[in-house]
C-alpha cells in the first residue's frame, strides 16, 4: 500500500471517529503552537530544501497561514535567525511570492497531532507525527518525499 494512500486513510479514519465520538475540533495553547512548529522547521532531514545560501531572498522564511497558524499565535518563531513570516493567500498572490511552506494538513486529537508541510518551490512535502508526552511535544516520525 502506498504511504499518500496510507496517510490519506488514517486522516480518514481520524476525522470519521472524530464525528462518530462527537469531538470537535481541538485548539492549542499558542506556545504549544510555536514549539511544534519549530520543531517542524528544524527537522534536520528539511534542511537541505530551504538553499538560504544560495537564494538569500528566500529569508525571512515565508508560511502560508492556515487557521490557528497565523502571524499572531506564532509571533515569535524565527528560522535562521529571522523571525518567520506568516503569510495570508491574497498577500502571497498579491506579492508573487513562491517560496513559502503551505501547510496541507494539521490533524490534532487528544495527545497526537499530524502535520504536513509542502515547500512547493523545492517539490517536496514533509509528513510529521507529533505526540504530546510530559507536556512536551516530540517528533514521533515523519515522512518526506519529492514529487
Amino acid at each position: 500500500m502506498k504511504t499518500k494512500f496510507k496517510i490519506s486513510l488514517l486522516i480518514l479514519i481520524i476525522g470519521i471517529s472524530n464525528l462518530t465520538f462527537g469531538q470537535e475540533t481541538q485548539k492549542l495553547p499558542n506556545n504549544e503552537l510555536r514549539e511544534i512548529i519549530e520543531l517542524a522547521l528544524n527537522l534536520p532531514e528539511l534542511q537541505q530544501y530551504f538553499h538560504i545560501d544560495t537564494n538569500p531572498e528566500r529569508l525571512p522564511l515565508k508560511l502560508k497561514e492556515f487557521g490557528e497558524i497565523n502571524s499572531t499565535n506564532l509571533s515569535g518563531v524565527e528560522k535562521f535567525g529571522t523571525e518567520i513570516l506568516i503569510l495570508k493567500k491574497e498577500e502571497l498572490k498579491q506579492k508573487n511570492i513562491t517560496d513559502y511552506l503551505n501547510v496541507g494538513d494539521w490533524t490534532y486529537v487528544g495527545n497526537t497531532l499530524r502535520l504536513q508541510l509542502e515547500y512547493q518551490i523545492e517539490g517536496i512535502t514533509a509528513n510529521f507525527m507529533f505526540e504530546r508526552i510530559d507536556s512536551k511535544w516530540k517528533i514521533k516520525s515523519t515522512e518526506l518525499w519529492e514529487e
